[in-house]
C-alpha cells in the first residue's frame, strides 16, 4: 500500500514538473509595465531627488541591503543594488538623464548566472501636475529561468515591484501616492 502510494505521489510530482515546463514554454516571458503615480504635494524636484540618489536607497528600500556606484561605462552612471542577504545582485546603467523630466535605466546582464536571467529598461517620465508630480514608469522587462518565471508570472504581477517602489517613494516624502495601472503583462 505505501508503494503504491509513494507511486502516485512521484507520478503527479513528475506530471505536475512537466506540466510547469509546457507552461513555461507558451506562456509570455517579457513584459510591460506602465504606472501613472501622482504625488499631489511632492514637486518633482523631490521625486527626481529619489529616483537618482541610488545611494541612500537602502534608507527606505529595504528591498535593498546596498547600493554601490561602479566605474562610468561610456560616460553613463552604473550601480549595483544588492539584496539584504547578499543573494541577490543587479548592476543598473543610467542611460538618459533629463533634470526632474526623464530618466532611463538598462539592467546590464554580463554578471547573471544563466539560470537566472532576466531582463529590464526603466523609464521615468516626470511632469508637474498642480502642486505635485505626475510620474509615469514604463518597465520593459524580460524572464528566463525557473525562479524568475515563479516569481514573475505565478507568486507575483510583473506590476507588483513597481508598486511597492512608489508606495515607498510616498512614504518617504510623507505623500500617499494616487496609483493607475495601464498597463501589466
Amino acid at each position: 500500500m505505501i508503494r503504491r502510494v509513494g507511486k502516485y505521489l512521484l507520478w503527479a510530482t513528475v506530471m505536475a514538473v512537466f506540466a510547469l515546463v509546457g507552461v513555461m514554454a507558451f506562456t509570455r516571458r517579457d513584459h510591460k509595465v506602465e504606472l501613472v503615480v501622482t504625488y499631489p504635494q511632492s514637486p518633482p524636484a523631490a521625486i527626481w531627488r529619489l529616483l537618482t540618489d541610488h545611494a541612500a536607497e537602502p534608507r527606505w528600500l529595504p528591498s535593498f541591503g546596498s547600493v554601490v556606484r561602479q566605474p562610468d561605462i561610456g560616460g553613463h552612471e552604473v550601480w549595483t543594488h544588492t539584496s539584504p542577504d547578499k543573494v541577490f545582485r543587479f548592476t543598473v546603467m543610467t542611460v538618459s538623464a533629463i533634470p526632474e523630466r526623464r530618466y532611463e535605466r538598462l539592467l546590464l546582464r554580463d554578471e547573471q548566472p544563466r539560470n537566472q536571467s532576466w531582463d529590464g529598461r526603466w523609464i521615468y517620465e516626470l511632469e508637474p501636475s498642480g502642486r505635485g508630480t505626475r510620474l509615469r514608469i514604463t518597465e520593459y522587462g524580460w524572464t528566463d529561468g525557473f525562479p524568475f518565471f515563479i516569481m514573475q508570472r505565478v507568486m507575483a504581477n510583473p506590476d507588483a515591484f513597481l508598486k511597492f517602489y512608489v508606495n515607498q517613494m510616498g512614504q518617504v516624502l510623507n505623500d500617499p501616492p494616487a496609483i493607475q495601472v495601464l498597463r501589466s503583462h
